[in-house]
């Protein structure tokens, strides 16, 4: 029977070591393994370098059609907003909150075109209101009929 002896504070070795990450995947990897990388914790950038090449990889996963630099800004705003105990995190995590991010910025965009068009449309139904409003003056031969009636008291 084999003893090994640990110092104080020393990590015992793990079962199984995790896979190494590859830095890009071919057409050959398996949907598994990319499965894989998406959900495995990784280290936040802490470094120049490495956000660059993280917010590709992460742009890369997400596929929009947003320009580089507006996603590279939402992801920065996305590590702002993460809690003082976060240092690992899944790119699947920053893929569907970028992606998120367009949704609502296409909502937004399509809420204020039919608000606006309602507006739009509101106005125009004031003013044919407004042109329909007649001041009614009666003739002097109307006026004179009008006199002639008895007032009706309630």
């Amino acid at each position: 029977m084999g003893w090994k002896i640990r110092f104080w504070g020393e990590e015992p070795k793990k079962s199984r070591d995790p896979l190494p990450i590859p830095t890009h995947n071919t057409a050959d990897t398996p949907v598994e393994e990319i499965q894989r990388q998406l959900h495995e914790r990784r280290p936040l950038p802490t470094g120049r370098q490495e956000f660059e090449e993280w917010s590709d990889r992460i742009i890369a996963g997400a596929m929009l059609t947003a320009t580089p630099r507006s996603q590279k800004f939402a992801l920065a705003d996305m590590l702002l907003h993460l809690g003082p105990t976060e240092s690992y995190k899944e790119d699947a995590f920053f893929i569907h909150a970028l992606r998120k991010s367009a949704v609502n910025q296409v909502a937004d965009a399509m809420r204020k075109e039919i608000r606006d068009a309602a507006k739009a449309e509101y106005e125009k139904e004031e003013q044919a209101n407004k042109l329909k409003v007649v001041d009614f003056k009666p003739s002097p031969d109307e006026t004179k009929v009008l006199a002639d009636q008895p007032v009706q008291s309630t």
